[in-house]
């Protein structure tokens, strides 16, 4: 049986699975040196997990923008060490298909990924009654969860993002692709665009 392979984007929680889930032979959680925050994305990417563990305390909504198109087929869970209804509506309604409690014990976790890997959403129980009861009562503001498909970036789109991570002015990401600063301009408007930020900073760095 293939195993479902595990990326964790936090160090403390890497160490303390790699311990937890040792007995589960299914799980290959993946030992690779972790990446700065800005970088994760590009790590996914090139690895392919099934699955991606994100630390709720960090930037993960630019992360699971991106990674709805970027990486489809991985599949997201967000940790805290404390989260409420916005959290989880916020969390699901950006792409992740579960979110977990930091402390939570080894068969939490093992349950969590096996059934996101099956497909499943991972949710409290009872923290989803309390959740969808709280987005039906303040459906005017409606998440991206009711938004369209994101739209996939082009070659020269991830190529212009790729140099934005490199910490290119316009000016030089132009002389580096042979097109005016105009173009340049007008990738990074589509980026913004499709990746749903609106600052330079917020762009995940690939």
């Amino acid at each position: 049986m293939p195993k479902i392979t595990v990326l964790c984007a936090d160090a403390f929680v890497h160490t303390a699975l790699r311990c937890d889930l040792a007995p589960c032979k299914e799980i290959e959680l993946i030992d690779v040196a972790l990446q700065p925050e800005q970088q994760q994305l590009e790590l996914a990417r090139t690895l392919q997990p099934d699955l991606l563990l994100l630390n709720g305390d960090s930037d993960y909504i630019t992360l699971l923008t991106a990674m709805r198109f970027a990486c489809p087929a991985v599949r997201t869970i967000v940790f805290y060490d404390f989260f409420g209804h916005r959290e989880v509506i916020e969390a699901i309604a950006y792409g992740a298909k579960g979110c977990l409690q930091k402390t939570s014990d080894p068969a939490g976790w093992e349950k969590a990924i096996r059934l996101v890997h099956q497909g499943h959403i991972w949710l409290n129980r009872q923290l989803l009654v309390e959740s969808l009861d709280w987005l039906l009562r303040n459906n005017h503001d409606q998440p991206p969860l009711f938004e369209s498909k994101p739209k996939r970036l082009t070659p020269r789109e991830w190529e212009v993002l790729h140099w934005v991570g490199q910490g290119m002015t316009n000016k030089e990401i132009a002389r580096q692709l042979a097109i005016s600063d105009t173009t340049v301009k007008t990738h990074l408007q589509h980026v913004f665009s499709k990746l749903a930020v609106r600052r330079r900073l917020q762009l995940p760095l690939a």
